[in-house]
């Protein structure tokens, strides 16, 4: 597969932005290394700075135990890769 085929991509370090982007429907395509740290890759969208903004801004809104329940799979996902 050619880099062109790859879908664009956002990157972050930040595990609660993260979470929300997984909330609300973002796809993880990877978890990549980064010394001890993780990167989480998503695949990106035309929306994206608008959710990210959002998120820092409090203008965000994702339903509590969704939230809660990414946060502890995301945790799993870190502890396990």
């Amino acid at each position: 597969m050619s880099d062109s085929c790859l879908p664009a991509a956002f990157e972050t370090r930040d595990f609660y932005l993260a979470c929300f982007l997984r909330c609300v429907g973002y796809k993880l395509l990877d978890l990549r290394p980064e010394g001890r740290r993780r990167v989480f890759v998503f695949r990106d969208t035309d929306a994206r700075r608008g959710d990210v903004m959002a998120f820092y801004g409090d203008g965000a809104s994702v339903r509590p135990l969704a939230f809660s329940s990414t946060i502890k799979g995301m945790k799993a996902l870190l502890h396990n890769a």
